[in-house]
């Protein structure tokens, strides 16, 4: 879910039906999707699985260290929105939850009209931080892929007596006329001197 899309679709994990209704409604009433209403005991990483939803919204009475695993397991499997109302909590549980990448948790907070807000609040900040954790991937990837043909280029100029823009032209010769990218020619000049230094 690189954008929020609207309507949503979403599903509502909920442990009393007297509630589930009206969050139902509310969410029915903007346009919104439910895909399914499932129970807070139910396998809820093979729920998302099935109903394929881009939020996840959960009423229950206290969220419970094994349903906190639980919305682990499936941010773990398919990163999504995931707001949680619950009646009461425990400091840990909310600090838990957030870490195990629920966009929010509202205790004591379980109106109907409140439910379109925050989930509004909680897309947008799931986006807002898959956004900076993209970059961040990113960022990394190609300080790693710097490195590498740095490396390479080293190889290159200790063997073939290279000063360091010579270096850089052969790898990029290299990677050109192999159709390759420079990191992946870079990996094999690197490959090739381990295997060398071994023997």
């Amino acid at each position: 879910m690189k954008h929020a899309k609207f309507p949503l679709r979403i599903l509502l994990v909920a442990e009393r039906q007297t509630h589930a209704s009206p969050i139902e409604r509310a969410l029915l009433a903007v346009g919104h999707n439910v895909t399914g209403v499932v129970s807070a005991t139910e396998d809820l990483a093979l729920a998302a699985q099935r109903f394929q939803p881009d939020a996840l919204l959960v009423e229950v009475e206290t969220s419970g260290r094994e349903l906190l695993r639980t919305l682990r397991r499936v941010y773990e499997r398919r990163p999504l929105p995931m707001i949680v109302f619950v009646d009461r909590s425990a400091e840990e549980d909310i600090r838990t939850a957030i870490k195990g990448g629920v966009s929010a948790y509202v205790v004591d907070g379980l109106r109907a009209n409140r439910v379109i807000p925050v989930l509004e609040a909680a897309v947008t900040r799931f986006l807002e931080f898959q956004a900076l954790r993209s970059e961040r991937d990113e960022a990394l990837a190609k300080l790693t892929e710097r490195r590498v043909i740095e490396r390479a280029k080293g190889i290159l100029m200790r063997r073939r007596d290279l000063p360091e823009d010579d270096a850089y032209d052969v790898l990029r010769k290299m990677a050109m006329n192999r159709g390759r990218r420079m990191v992946e020619v870079a990996e094999s000049i690197i490959t090739a001197e381990e295997a060398l230094a071994e023997h």
